[in-house]
């Protein structure tokens, strides 16, 4: 006699795996062709940020007619984020410039740490690692800051292409992994 419950667990999960499987290959082709794109993808995802970030200005500001004991720090916030938002929707290429220079910095700033980090760590395991990452991150940073504001137009539209070709390929990966038989 055959077990229904098996049957039914065992064709969800093929049905989950195909449906990843399909999401995943989407998400390659998509991240593929945005690659072609980047400068269309960043100021997308400038755009994208600076509607969020105003809607957020507008919830804060209701804020402030709402929540007795937070109103300075809700009037603070709202303005802020309703500053950014329009400068980030209305100037999405000085955004944009503005935003690589920071992720520069922050790369710099990110490998010195490391670095010091690796040396006050020398004697542990896995110093050469440390080191190595370090360097990446000032190597990137040092590229991005150097280039800067040319790098501004490539940089975070190739960033969130390279995170979805990564994503995709793990979520096919996992996708396509033969999964354990429940009982």
């Amino acid at each position: 006699m055959m077990n229904t419950n098996s049957v039914f667990v065992g064709s969800k999960v093929m049905g989950n795996s195909w449906f990843s499987a399909i999401l995943a290959v989407l998400e390659l082709v998509l991240g593929f062709a945005m690659l072609s794109f980047p400068m269309l993808l960043g100021t997308a995802a400038v755009w994208v940020a600076g509607f969020v970030l105003l809607v957020l200005g507008v919830v804060h500001l209701f804020h402030v007619f709402t929540r007795a004991g937070q109103r300075l720090w809700s009037l603070f916030s709202g303005v802020l984020y309703l500053v950014v938002g329009s400068a980030m929707v209305l100037l999405p290429f000085s955004s944009m410039a503005l935003l690589t220079l920071v992720i520069g910095i922050a790369l710099l700033a990110g490998g010195i740490l490391r670095l010091i980090t690796a040396v006050n760590l020398r004697a542990q395991p896995g110093t050469p690692w440390r080191v190595f990452n370090a360097i990446v991150s000032l190597v990137l940073g040092a590229m991005v800051v150097w280039s800067w504001p040319n790098s501004s137009l490539w940089l975070i539209g190739t960033i969130i292409a390279v995170e979805m070709i990564f994503s995709g390929w793990a979520l096919l990966f996992l996708s396509l992994t033969p999964q354990p038989k429940q009982a």
